[in-house]
């Protein structure tokens, strides 16, 4: 479980902004937390902002800290970094990034972050702190000391290894894969499996989606149950199967072939279809493309919704409200803060979508973030818990009237 993410000097980020899902002392929706260790987590957030504020850039450096902790294992020495500061300050564009993550993996507290420049990862550390015991210190890399790393756990074993790791990689990485070190593979394994990130809905996760619904029994009932309980139009069953691609065709008039291309050999397609019934009460397919955009969209995010439900992971979607009718957002917001989250998985979105603030039974102050900045200035990152709000103001009233930033300008001249 994700208790906080940092990072500085990235993208639009110059000075540090912090994403907590550690739930502030308010009394009200306790449905909308869970206990872990000694945290009350949240099991939502959402992350409000005008265009350009960046929003989707707090999502950027999320996914950006992942790849490099997946892939700078194989980074070579001339491998370039691909990190962008934030341009807007001299600087900044020589100063390093910062990355930190603090999260839960059975039943122990990490701190994990790192630092990387153009030379490569300057910094990087992990501190861990066992159920029942004291915050410690598991090592230390500071590239500007001679002493590069400071081991505090398997430190003779782990020196050597240290020493041959490059400026270009990370030692977590570094560790698990090409050392095998047992001891950190949680720690790893958070970060490759544990959290999923979405920008859009790409192919892999309409792949996903499809590939369960063929396998998983349960989870083509559950999905089922949602599309009747959502009110998609009155779908009744899916109907899908894995059909291989046959070869392109092209022959002229007299039937001769005249190009023959194939496709590779693994290549194959879902063949999707929507059982609905007609005025008679007949049965009637609908093949995909008949769906409507948010019908199919909706279909393509279950997938990994499910997955996060049943297994207790953290899933980050930018632009959450594309494609859906506010009603579908409020129903799988509300989705993670019921008692179907029963593995209490995590969901933090970025929209434009204030209707889901109308609803104050939904969310709590701590729940929701506005992203803000000036023009040419920083993003900056803050909770409503953080401003002087009436309770009995709404959090709708509050974003849209401007008490609380997050809004664009627009010039009135413009239209004089």
């Amino acid at each position: 479980m994700l208790i906080e993410f940092k990072v500085s000097n990235f993208l639009s980020i110059k000075d540090e902004v912090v994403l907590s899902l550690d739930s502030a002392s308010i009394s009200n929706l306790k449905e909308n937390t869970f206990q872990e260790l000694d945290y009350s987590l949240l099991k939502t957030i959402v992350i409000y902002g005008a265009n350009a504020s960046g929003k989707s850039n707090i999502m950027k450096a999320l996914f950006f800290a992942c790849q490099m902790i997946k892939e700078s294992v194989n980074f070579k020495v001339d491998t370039e970094i691909p990190r962008v500061p934030f341009l807007l300050n001299n600087d900044t564009k020589l100063k390093p990034t910062n990355f930190e993550f603090t999260f839960i993996k059975n039943e122990v507290r990490y701190i994990y972050g790192f630092s990387c420049d153009k030379r490569g990862f300057v910094e990087e550390y992990l501190k861990y702190k066992p159920k029942g015991e004291n915050l410690k210190t598991y090592y230390i890399r500071d590239e500007n000391k001679e002493e590069r790393f400071k081991f505090y756990v398997d430190s003779k074993l782990q020196t050597n290894w240290g020493k041959e790791t490059i400026l270009k990689r990370l030692y977590l990485p570094v560790a698990v894969n090409d050392r095998n070190y047992e001891a950190l593979k949680d720690v790893y394994d958070y970060f490759l499996n544990d959290i999923i990130i979405v920008f859009g809905i790409l192919s892999q996760w309409r792949d996903y989606t499809r590939d369960k619904l063929i396998q998983d029994v349960e989870f083509k009932s559950w999905v089922l149950e949602i599309m009747k309980k959502a009110d998609f139009g009155g779908i009744l069953d899916l109907k899908i199967e894995k059909k291989k691609v046959p070869p392109i065709e092209l022959k002229n008039e007299l039937g001769q072939l005249l190009f023959r291309a194939l496709p590779d050999e693994q290549r194959e397609i879902f063949d999707l279809s929507f059982i609905h019934k007609d005025e008679d009460g007949k049965f009637v397919e609908f093949k995909e493309n008949l769906e409507s955009s948010g019908t199919r969209k909706t279909l393509d995010i279950l997938g990994q919704i499910y997955n996060i439900l049943q297994t207790g992971k953290t899933l980050f979607i930018d632009e959450f409200e594309l494609y859906l009718h506010p009603n579908i957002t409020e129903f799988i917001i509300r989705l993670f803060q019921s008692k179907h989250n029963k593995k209490n998985g995590q969901l933090v979105v970025t929209t434009h979508d204030t209707t889901l603030l109308k609803n104050k039974g939904l969310f709590r102050r701590d729940q929701v973030y506005i992203c803000s900045k000036d023009p040419n200035k920083a993003t900056e990152l803050n909770s409503l818990d953080n401003f002087d709000l009436r309770e009995s103001l709404s959090f709708e009233n509050a974003y849209l009237n401007g008490r609380v930033g997050g809004l664009p300008f627009i010039d009135e001249n413009f239209f004089e």
